[in-house]
């Protein structure tokens, strides 16, 4: 939403509804202003911190999942004030065209009652994730963002989502609804690492993970993988794990391997993960399908390799594979694990490393994607 904002507003008039705690609006440059509209402040203190122990993560999982079945609009309150604010500028300064982007629903829920009132105004409806769609939500859920999609596919003049399996779904959710377009999320900074520079910098092969564990995706398999390379005596090595949360464990025979680092600022993560002879993407096989990570762009980025433990017949593995920018196995394999382990050393021993060319890299930024998104905004304002 940040390069949505950033790159629209090279050439247009923006504004922007959000959430904060404290209620204000601000003029973030000269193009965009910020709407700021607070919901209920609960939700704020049960964000995770990198700081919490497992017992206070494990708290505070429990605590959403519980408010979760309790309070079903948990945004509610955000989603009024927003409807107000923003039929309050259009009526001073009418908007060309409003864009959405999901999740929450509530987005979606204040674009709909807008277009209600003011249907000539054009609408996209954005899609980071599935909504009915996805595998793994609860039936009561899976109703209720259905019936969102059935007004979405009533008022939606376009949508866009970030990858083509999960385009497909809305077309199939969203008969009435003309117009689909991929806007990929991409990174977004201007770093470039010098390419002429040998893997082997690193005295020791040293494996780099930006992000946090949760869920599924947790690294046991990678670690086991590793315990096996160093009880065998195959190579020495290092992993760092910057931002992650205390919901995993570390084997003892590689506990002095591991290293564990604070968060990074994006522009200081950049930097680092350049620094690496590999990255490290997990990202196991499920039900759902056309799942990057952005994560992946950022690594793509910095033209280091990536060792992918990812689905194979998945968006991420085909990406890589295309842009030969890394090593990848199947996620649940662990012969595979630890064999592009050991054909990623063998490479970073002997100065070979893959990475994607500049313009693969380039294709991937997000004013690149942005601006698939200016000329679908100027094909439906026109």
């Amino acid at each position: 939403m940040l390069a949505f904002a950033e790159y629209l507003g090279l050439e247009n008039k923006i504004d922007v509804f959000t959430l904060n705690q404290e209620e204000k609006s601000v003029e973030w440059n000269k193009n965009v202003s910020v709407h700021y509209r607070a919901s209920s402040a609960i939700f704020e203190f049960l964000k995770d911190h990198q700081t919490d122990g497992a017992l206070v993560h494990k708290l505070k999982v429990a605590t959403r999942l519980l408010l979760s079945k309790i309070i079903r609009n948990p945004l509610s309150k955000w989603q009024q004030k927003t409807l107000f604010k923003l039929k309050e500028i259009h009526l001073n300064n009418p908007f060309d065209c409003i864009i959405s982007s999901f999740s929450p629903q509530e987005a979606h829920l204040v674009a709909i009652e807008f277009k209600k009132e003011f249907p000539d105004v054009k609408w996209i409806a954005d899609m980071r994730d599935e909504m009915s769609a996805n595998p793994y939500i609860n039936v009561t859920t899976k109703n209720t963002l259905r019936k969102v999609e059935q007004k979405v596919n009533d008022y939606a003049d376009a949508v866009t989502s970030v990858s083509l399996p999960i385009l497909f779904d809305f077309k199939e959710l969203l008969p009435k609804v003309k117009i689909f377009e991929e806007i990929r999320n991409g990174f977004n900074h201007d770093f470039k690492r010098d390419t002429a520079d040998f893997p082997t910098k690193n005295k020791v092969f040293t494996l780099g993970y930006f992000g946090t564990f949760y869920g599924v995706i947790k690294p046991n398999i990678v670690f086991s993988a590793l315990t096996e390379i160093k009880k065998n005596k195959l190579f020495n090595f290092e992993v760092h794990l910057f931002g992650v949360h205390s919901n995993f464990l570390i084997p003892k025979e590689i506990e002095t391997n591991v290293k564990i680092f604070h968060q990074l600022s994006y522009a200081d993560a950049i930097e680092k993960m350049a620094n690496y002879s590999c990255n490290i993407l997990i990202n196991p096989a499920n039900k759902r399908k056309g799942v990057y990570t952005g994560k992946l762009f950022d690594y793509i980025s910095v033209q280091k390799p990536i060792l992918a433990f990812v689905d194979k017949e998945d968006v991420a593995a085909q990406l890589i594979e295309e842009f030969n920018c890394g090593y990848v196995a199947e996620f649940s394999d662990l012969e595979e694990t630890k064999q592009i382990i050991r054909e990623a050393y063998n490479d970073w021993q002997d100065n070979k490393i893959k990475f994607a060319t500049n313009e693969q890299v380039q294709s991937l930024h997000r004013k690149k994607q942005v601006k698939k998104l200016t000329e679908l905004i100027t094909s439906l304002t026109k």
